[in-house]
């Protein structure tokens, strides 16, 4: 559906409503895949044989269509007619892929097949997941902007009795909001509530068992390449398997389960005006800075962490087998990161986040503080590797909660929410991206000891721009 065509108008689905039990664990469940499989593949091309620095270099090349999420947005916006088509579809082109690298892992031109591949199934994911949030996730944080509400002008509507009517100023221009009761306070506590625990199921599943499985199968079969094609194989019929799923019970067609996201700013020629208007107001810029910087510690983590763990101890690293790569990093990391999550989820609902935000900060240079203990003790036993790894992601987890509010509070009440959404991701993104690009250049530089000390000094970074944020806000 193109801008010349009149909107589609949301209904909410009474069979969406009683059955979303059966489509919502599993739409959350194909989201968290993509991790995994990211995760899968950087692994599996250190054990084919590619260097560090090549490795590196090609998990930060498959990451570049996370930075083009607002060009994504787009696209999705100008086919906004059409719901339960991107899910599936997406889908389909993900399982395709995967079966298409695992059929390329048994010959010699498994690189040049992985290559080739795997964009397909990353820009497919990112196409997915701005479906997911679009149709099915209500995200608004409670309050919903009217259709048809634009830059240049505001249209009127006559709300129902069981909705709210609030008229509010952004930036000088009188924006009419309704806000739902009922069905939007139960989805949006049912989403706040598991959609954590389905992506953890998710991670757990692909970096913990199917690493596990892929290991043991080297042992096995005693051959590399014969184990990681059947782990994509996997990977590729779960996909499969999903698609068939949300092609029976989810609901679709040219009504969404959630009610409309705003597009302002996702329009043709909205885009520069309303990023223009969001770099005039300082609270806006500082709450960009802040999605560049705060995080910066774990920009150089990111992908020198797991290669620092499945190196050989000859060249520094742990030399963990993928065996225990996926119980410390698969399944113990990711356990701690959720419950770090969590706890501070429930930190700032109780406290708010003026007084979580600076701990927070200070907290992100346990993560490199761990791994850098790990590096001057390479011969320690797997017990200490997996408390190391568990202290650090959990307080990994407690910052991006706060991170994560920080981005409610970007978008919330704005009448291009959807726009600074996507603007807040990709600009967290980017410094991982860039920095992974580098990453293994770095590491012919300089040894690990010296890259997770620089990540545990770079906490004052994040210190700063958490203190520059709390001071511009102090009002709110």
């Amino acid at each position: 559906m193109t801008d010349k065509q009149p909107k589609t108008t949301y209904h909410l689905h009474r069979r969406g409503t009683k059955t979303r039990w059966l489509w919502l664990p599993s739409l959350m469940f194909g989201d968290g895949v993509a991790v995994s499989v990211l995760v899968l593949t950087m692994v599996m091309l250190r054990r084919m044989g590619l260097d560090t620095a090549d490795t590196a270099l090609a998990i930060a090349l498959l990451s570049i269509p996370v930075l083009l999420r607002p060009l994504f947005e787009m696209v999705v916006t100008h086919f906004w007619g059409t719901t339960k088509v991107w899910i599936l579809s997406t889908q389909f082109i993900s399982a395709l892929s995967l079966a298409a690298v695992a059929f390329t892992l048994h010959t010699s031109s498994w690189l040049l097949g992985t290559v080739c591949f795997m964009p397909f199934f990353v820009c497919s994911s990112m196409f997915y997941n701005i479906a997911l949030h679009r149709f099915y996730i209500d995200t608004s944080q409670g309050v919903h902007l009217s259709q048809g509400v634009h830059l240049s002008q505001v249209h009127q509507q006559n709300p129902t009795p069981q909705q709210d009517t609030m008229v509010r100023w952004c930036d000088g221009e009188m924006v009419t909001l309704h806000s739902s009761t009922s069905h939007h306070h139960n989805t949006k506590i049912l989403h706040s509530q598991k959609s954590c625990g389905f992506l953890t199921m998710a991670l757990l599943f692909g970096c913990g068992v199917m690493m596990m499985i892929a290991g043991n199968m080297e042992v096995v079969t005693r051959n590399i390449r014969y184990s990681w094609s059947l782990v994509f194989y996997v990977m590729a019929g779960v996909e499969l398997f999903l698609w068939l799923w949300h092609t029976i019970f989810l609901p679709g067609g040219t009504h969404g389960y959630a009610k409309p996201k705003p597009t302002m700013g996702l329009h043709r020629g909205e885009f520069r005006i309303s990023l223009r208007r969001m770099l005039k107001r300082k609270d806006d810029i500082t709450a960009l800075t802040f999605f560049v910087l705060f995080l910066l510690p774990e920009t150089l983590l990111a992908l020198t962490a797991p290669l620092f763990l499945i190196a050989k101890p000859h060249n520094g690293g742990l030399g963990l087998s993928p065996q225990e790569f996926a119980f410390t990093r698969g399944t113990i990391a990711v356990i701690a990161i959720a419950l770090g999550y969590t706890l501070g989820g429930k930190a700032i609902k109780r406290h708010g986040l003026c007084r979580w935000l600076l701990p927070s900060a200070l907290l992100l240079a346990v993560p490199g503080a761990a791994l850098l203990f790990l590096s001057y003790n390479t011969a320690a036993p797997l017990s200490i590797v997996a408390a190391a790894l568990a202290a650090g992601h959990a307080a990994l987890g407690f910052a991006l909660s706060m991170v994560k509010q920080v981005v409610v509070r970007f978008t919330r009440n704005m009448p291009d929410n959807t726009l600074r959404h996507a603007i807040a991701r990709t600009l967290i993104a980017t410094p991982f991206v860039l920095v992974g690009m580098f990453a293994g250049a770095m590491l012919t530089l300089i040894d690990y000891q010296h890259i997770f000390l620089l990540a545990t000094e770079l906490s004052i970074a994040s210190l700063t721009v958490a203190a520059l944020y709390l001071y511009r806000t102090r009002k709110k």
